[in-house]
């Protein structure tokens, strides 16, 4: 399937959500911050935070998903639907998994996602997929950009599950997206961020 289409023009003449730029800046409200302080199982970003990066996912019937890679391990997720800005979720990059070979990591892409997933001390239900059984990850494809949007600097294949849990404490449930980092034949990850759902008033770009 092709999913961008000609990328090089898609990305370059898509008006980003929220002002969004390359070496724009975010600020987070400290306040949320300091209210979960012990509930979030990831460190709220210091503010203010350079966008290094944006990624670019094509999700097909005018529905995109952008990437805001931030200066300290976090991205700002940024869903758009027919170029109208919709749910914006921070997320906190925390320890990756490094498959012994691309052989390993291959199969742990194809293999099914339990209902649950342990990370640290807490434990995140399953948000994709039905059922008690193994429900597969969802294949998405990225193009990131650092230069400029015009050419992309490389390409990636996602395979990704989404997983919740109720905050201790907070009307909030925190997120944590799992996914199989695909760059290339000696390039491969296993990512693991934590994160929440933010309100247009929890965040400002400038």
């Amino acid at each position: 399937m092709d999913w961008f289409g000609n990328k090089s023009n898609d990305a370059s003449v898509a008006k980003l959500p929220y002002g969004a730029r390359l070496r724009g800046a975010v600020t987070f409200d400290d306040l949320t911050g300091k209210l979960g302080a012990d509930a979030f199982n990831f460190e709220w970003p210091s503010s203010p935070q350079t966008i290094e990066a944006i990624g670019d996912i094509d999700l097909g019937e005018g529905n995109r998903l952008y990437r805001l890679y931030l200066t300290d391990d976090a991205f700002l997720q940024i869903a758009t639907a027919n170029g109208e800005a919709g749910d914006v979720n921070l997320f906190v990059y925390a320890e990756s998994i490094n498959p012994v070979n691309k052989d390993a990591f291959e199969r742990w892409c194809t293999a099914g996602r339990l209902p649950d997933y342990t990370l640290g001390n807490s434990t995140y239900r399953r948000v994709w997929g039905e059922g008690e059984g193994m429900t597969p990850p969802v294949p998405l494809e990225e193009s990131v950009y650092k230069k400029n949007m015009t050419t992309a600097d490389y390409d990636l294949t996602l395979y990704s599950m989404l997983y919740s849990r109720e905050l201790p404490g907070m009307d909030r449930n925190e997120l944590l997206l799992v996914a199989g980092e695909d760059s290339g034949p000696t390039d491969f990850v296993i990512s693991q961020a934590v994160g929440i759902a933010l309100s247009t008033a929890e965040f400002e770009i400038t």
